[in-house]
């Protein structure tokens, strides 16, 4: 059973391992934890736990509220495929839809699927290239009946 709770300064080591392994593609390189913590200054982090073990995070900044920005949602790939993203990205609905966004480049299906199985929708007049590739805005969408 999988915990989702607050982040705590000693989740950091956890927290940066897992961006270095699950993030790297998407985000680039994290080489220790003072680029985890620059990675994720002004923003209010979740993580999730598994038999008391940190196995993802999420990461919203919160700087332009009321809309806010999911810039990092990930969990360790030793954990994926366990329903642990769905519980942070559930997590992160609760706490600040339903202004919230996120961006995900083009190439990355994976993401791109996982949003739009949970309701999110891609804004294709929100689109760009940074260093890593072409990305698209995804903008959070309330289900009926919430």
């Amino acid at each position: 059973m999988s915990l989702i709770r607050r982040f705590a300064s000693a989740d950091t080591p956890s927290c940066t391992a897992i961006l270095a392994l699950a993030g790297r593609d998407t985000f680039g390189p994290v080489a220790d934890s003072a680029a985890f913590t620059a990675a994720t200054q002004d923003e209010e982090i979740f993580v999730a736990e598994r038999g008391g073990i940190v196995v993802g995070f999420a990461a919203v900044h919160t700087g332009d509220a009321p809309d806010y920005f999911l810039h990092h949602l990930y969990v360790h790939p030793a954990h994926s495929g366990l329903g642990i993203g769905a519980l942070l990205l559930a997590a992160v609905v609760v706490r600040f839809g339903p202004r919230l966004s996120l961006k995900t480049q083009l190439s990355n299906t994976g993401a791109r699927r996982f949003y739009a199985r949970a309701g999110w929708v891609e804004e294709a007049a929100d689109s760009g290239v940074d260093a890593i590739g072409a990305w698209i805005r995804v903008r959070y969408r309330a289900r009926q009946g919430q």
